[in-house]
């Protein structure tokens, strides 16, 4: 009985706080992303001062670090396929994929670590589409 009611707790717990979401209410609209290349990196890395803090608005999440910043266009890692699986390939194209850590959440390394896809809206400039914790 003990284990049941754990296991439901646990369960609970689980579904009302989802570790990953999309960003935006929904993929964004291939037609409306800009081209990436390599050269928008410095760009892409001053947006995220702005872009993180929206994201991640708890306290515990107010210090953090680029550990990667990735092209998915020029990328062979496992997030290109997981970014196409959600929106598609012209949107995993147009996109980067960024990997967080979150220093005062260390000495966990799964509750210290984010990821975000984002990528450049013709109008609106860089946007966060998914993230994942």
């Amino acid at each position: 009985m003990v284990y049941f009611l754990i296991l439901s707790f646990v369960s609970i717990l689980f579904y009302a706080y989802p570790t990953h979401s999309y960003a935006g209410e929904q993929c964004p609209n291939a037609s409306e992303l800009a081209p990436v290349s390599s050269a928008d990196k410095p760009e892409l890395l001053h947006a995220l001062k702005t872009i993180i803090p929206s994201l991640y608005p708890e306290k515990e999440y107010s210090e953090w670090e680029v550990e990667k910043a990735l092209m998915l266009a020029e990328s062979k890692t496992p997030y290109v396929q997981m970014a196409e699986s959600l929106c598609g390939k012209p949107i995993a194209q147009h996109s980067w994929v960024v990997k967080l850590r979150f220093p005062k959440l260390l000495p966990s390394a799964s509750l210290s670590e984010g990821v975000i896809f984002v990528a450049k809206h013709q109008e609106k400039g860089w946007i966060a589409w998914y993230k994942y914790k």
